[in-house]
């Protein structure tokens, strides 16, 4: 796959993701053609994408062209867009930003990878003394409360939320504990069943007892 679809509220977000993926890939910032608009994306923006996506890559195999539309895209601009996502050179990635899955035609969507960014639940006092007591009991209690710390999240029908909002907490213990790989595994393992409870039909308490009764 080299088309992919990014769809995140928060545009910073969307651009750290990209990056990091961009790393990952191996592909110099020099080969990264970033496309930016003021205003609604428009044909004459396609055709210079066009001639951008031409171009070889300069101290790569690869190059990428990310296209930021955060400013909306007309349906036009789409549809011009198209040609380009069914007949990308071999040595382009290319990587469209948005706000939302509704602003793009299922055409597009249909012809890219699309990475759907989750907003993080925010923590409010009220839960740090709840996540403290869920993760003592997760990290040093025995077989049936872990059983039953899952039990009671499959109960509530809260387990996205749950993990979502677990995950941040963590991060913010992976901050002051930078050094504990314990906090950096757990974290890990909360994405991965997170992952699976939103793709999969797995059992959401099967899915967490996994989770507890493994670290």
């Amino acid at each position: 796959m080299q088309s992919f679809l990014i769809i995140a509220k928060d545009k910073n977000k969307a651009s750290t993701h990209i990056s990091n993926f961009l790393k990952e890939e191996g592909i110099n910032p020099f080969d990264v053609n970033l496309q930016t608009f003021e205003k609604a994306m428009g044909i004459p923006d396609v055709r210079n994408i066009q001639k951008s996506i031409l171009l070889k890559p300069f101290r790569g195999k690869t190059k990428a062209v990310v296209i930021e539309a955060y400013e909306n895209i007309t349906i036009e601009a789409q549809n011009a867009l198209l040609k380009v996502l069914e007949e990308p050179p071999a040595n382009t990635l290319i990587i469209i930003s948005t706000s939302s899955k509704e602003l793009i035609l299922p055409t597009i969507i249909s012809r890219c990878k699309v990475i759907e960014l989750e907003e993080e639940m925010p923590i409010v006092n009220e839960d740090i003394l709840k996540f403290n007591d869920a993760l003592s009991t997760i990290f040093n209690g025995g077989i049936g409360a872990k059983l039953k710390t899952a039990q009671d999240i499959a109960a509530s029908k809260e387990e996205i939320i749950w993990l979502s909002k677990m995950s941040v907490f963590v991060r913010s213990k992976l901050t002051d504990n930078s050094n504990d790989l314990k906090y950096l595994n757990f974290l890990k393992k909360l994405q991965k069943t997170y992952k699976a409870i939103k793709s999969t039909n797995v059992s959401q308490r099967t899915a967490l007892e996994n989770l507890f009764l493994s670290l």
